[in-house]
């Protein structure tokens, strides 16, 4: 395997390789969506000026196969639907420029990044989609592209395929290139399609893995990317650092990967690494860095230095990150600082605050932040959620008061009230709070399950929540459904006001809540002082479930939260 290089579309395209889908790859599948948001990068690297990083190929080298004048064959191991793609945007330039009268830029462009254009390897496409596609591709090349003559014998074809992937989305490229190109008098507009074939051919990047003909593709792959998902940034992460051992043979990397590598990513909770990076990347460059650049910074950071040292950097914080996805002990960390972790890990994940408390812990674990400041600037954080997601505030523009939040505030409470509730963003008061745990629709909100947790946790403290589970589902008191029996307790009105209020959810564990749905009063009330729950069989107590219980419970309870949760203004 070489090693892995930044290269964009003009690297790719202009030059003696041509890129062949291999017999089993998939066939052309992308649809209009993911060309849209291809079309979005290509914009945006183009007014602001930047490379934009959209990913990854894996190909391998066959070498020149007809000898030392003909081109390198490149199998599309990987990543052969975004090559194709922008292949086929190519062709859309050249379309645009041959109907705008442009002749020469058409066959200019045709000749460099199209087909080749000398020796017996002129005109050959130089790239061949799969078998099932070749026959879309070359209709589009011979009709559409006429400026080159064409050499397309001799390649393999399946005539009877019934695939038009290609030629949809060779629609949907015509159709946007006419809208944006031309002028409603249909004249080709230059200012509009030269700046945007500067961004597609220059600014437009991605790492090119190459590899050798004698690499097993399969084995290689299966090991870049062992659960079949396709490259993504902690692939591209786990593949620049494996390159980088010094060694660069099988055993040696086999060696790496085995004792240093694959334990240090199988410590992850399933499907949470790739978050990793993404946060570890935010923290090294203090929230200087959009996801789409992460990988190409990080690269440049870790020049000259050996993988068991960037291995070793990134495994600093990546204790406290597994904690924040799945709680388990901390080391070196106070029992009260755990718990206050163990809370965030229970709570709908806002993975935006996490590069600061995971700096936070680890400045705490260091000796460089006290027990008091940190305990209080997690309550903080976690109070500042709390109350948003309890009147259903998004965390919609939070990612700009959390980037960089550690530098600006560091473990000072007074610093950290001061930068998370600004002008834009706000933190509900007192009065929001309660009306809202009172009056509005708490059923829908991801944030009650854990309210009713916590509630537990302070209900009984000695066996609340380790007495319950965190597998429960909520249940509603009063039924959904107003019955013959509950309508004697309640009028329409009031099942429509009060149904979905905290004061008339329970929970109950999982299998439960079947067996209550739509029983009256007495039927459920039996039925659910059996419940593990301490709040659960608190309401089961009550002699009758009417208007009054619900509004006393909610006010119970939404006074409880403005305390647990203490307003952050």
């Amino acid at each position: 395997m070489k090693t892995p290089e930044k290269i964009n579309v003009h690297d790719t395209f202009d030059g003696s390789v041509r890129y062949s889908a291999p017999v089993y790859q998939r066939y052309y599948v992308w649809g209009n969506e993911p060309l849209q948001a291809l079309l979005e990068d290509i914009e945006t690297a183009g007014d602001g000026n930047l490379e934009q990083f959209i990913g990854a190929t894996v190909v391998q080298d066959f070498g020149k196969k007809g000898g030392n004048q003909s081109p390198n064959e490149y199998l599309m191991i990987d990543g052969q639907q975004r090559l194709t793609t922008i292949y086929m945007l190519i062709c859309g330039l050249a379309w645009s420029y041959l109907q705008g009268g442009k002749d020469e830029e058409a066959l200019t462009l045709a000749q460099t990044y199209l087909s080749f254009s000398a020796g017996k390897y002129a005109g050959m496409p130089k790239l061949l989609p799969t078998v099932q596609d070749r026959r879309q591709l070359f209709d589009i090349l011979q009709e559409d592209i006429p400026c080159i003559e064409w050499s397309l014998k001799g390649e393999s074809i399946d005539e009877h395929s019934s695939r038009n992937g290609i030629s949809q989305q060779w629609e949907n490229i015509k159709n946007h290139f006419a809208e944006v190109f031309f002028s409603d008098k249909g004249r080709l507009l230059t200012k509009k399609i030269e700046p945007f074939q500067e961004s597609l051919l220059n600014k437009i990047v991605f790492i090119q893995v190459t590899l050798e003909a004698t690499d097993d593709a399969n084995t290689v792959f299966s090991k870049l990317n062992y659960e079949g998902v396709k490259l993504s940034l902690s692939d591209l992460v786990r593949n620049e650092v494996i390159s980088r051992v010094p060694d660069n043979c099988k055993d040696a990397l086999d060696r790496f990967y085995e004792t240093t590598w694959k334990p240090f990513e199988k410590a992850f909770p399933t499907n949470s690494f790739d978050q990793f990076i993404t946060i570890y990347s935010f923290i090294k460059f203090k929230g200087h860095v959009s996801k789409s650049r992460a990988f190409p910074e990080l690269q440049k950071a870790w020049i000259g230095t050996k993988p068991n040292i960037i291995v070793s950097d990134m495994d600093i914080y990546a204790d406290l990150y597994c904690a924040l996805v799945k709680y388990n002990p901390l080391k070196n960390i106070h029992i009260d600082v755990g718990e206050r972790v163990r809370r965030f890990s229970l709570m709908p994940k806002t993975t935006v605050t996490w590069p600061y408390i995971i700096e936070l812990l680890n400045a705490f674990r260091n000796g460089l932040a006290g027990k008091a400041d940190t305990l209080k600037c997690l309550q903080i954080v976690e109070s500042f959620l709390v109350r948003r997601a309890i009147v259903g505030l998004e965390p919609t523009g939070l990612h700009a008061v959390f980037k960089g939040l550690w530098v600006k505030a560091g473990a000072d409470p007074v610093k950290l009230k001061e930068k998370i509730v600004t002008g834009t963003i706000r933190c509900p008061n007192n009065q929001t709070i309660t009306e809202t745990l009172s009056t509005g629709d708490m059923y829908s909100r991801k944030i009650t399950k854990y309210l009713l947790t916590q509630r537990e946790i302070h209900f009984n403290l000695e066996n609340g929540y380790d007495n319950a589970t965190d597998d429960f589902t909520v249940e509603h008191v009063l039924p959904q459904n107003l019955t013959k029996e509950w309508a004697l307790t309640f009028t329409k009105e009031e099942h429509k006001a009060l149904l979905h209020t905290i004061g008339n959810l329970v929970p109950l564990t999982k299998g439960q809540n079947g067996r209550v749905k739509d029983q009256d009063w007495i039927s459920k009330k039996s039925f659910i002082k059996g419940s593990n729950w301490k709040i659960t069989q608190t309401a089961a107590a009550v002699k009758s479930w009417d208007k009054s219980q619900i509004l006393k419970r909610a006010k119970a309870f939404a006074s409880w939260a403005v305390e647990e949760w203490p307003d952050v203004q």
